[in-house]
């Protein structure tokens, strides 16, 4: 009769031990696999480029803005209309395009009215 209620004992202690551990390992996945999603991308800078035209990212001749292109900036720029700048100021923008390895985002305005705000390296956010 001892043996069995011990026999007892341990399976009931086997199951809930087991328990715990898939719990445990659950959560432990869970965790990973939030952690592996890559955050959401809602800000950009501007391009590193300067010459006659452009200082820092800024059309100084040109009512644009240059952003070294990849994919993730084309499609948020595509889904946006607002720059946000550091400042907190909001600036519309007309439109975008592809050119070589390069964005342009097209202004009303001249850009150079809020150059020091929005030029490289500061983070601009997408509206």
């Amino acid at each position: 009769m001892k043996i069995r209620v011990l026999i007892g004992l341990f399976a009931l202690s086997l199951v809930f031990s087991c328990k715990q551990k898939s719990e445990v390992e659950e959560k432990a996945t869970q965790e990973t696999s939030t952690e592996n999603v890559a955050p959401a991308v809602t800000s950009i800078q501007l391009a590193n480029y300067s010459d006659d035209n452009w200082k820092n990212g800024v059309g100084l001749t040109f009512n644009m803005l240059l952003v070294d292109f990849s994919e993730a900036k084309f499609e948020l720029i595509s889904k946006g209309t607002q720059l946000q700048l550091p400042s907190g100021e909001i600036v519309p923008y007309i439109g975008y395009e592809k050119q070589d390895n390069y964005i342009h985002i097209m202004l009303a305005d001249k850009p150079t009215a809020y150059q020091a705000a929005i030029e490289y390296p500061n983070e601009i956010t997408i509206k």
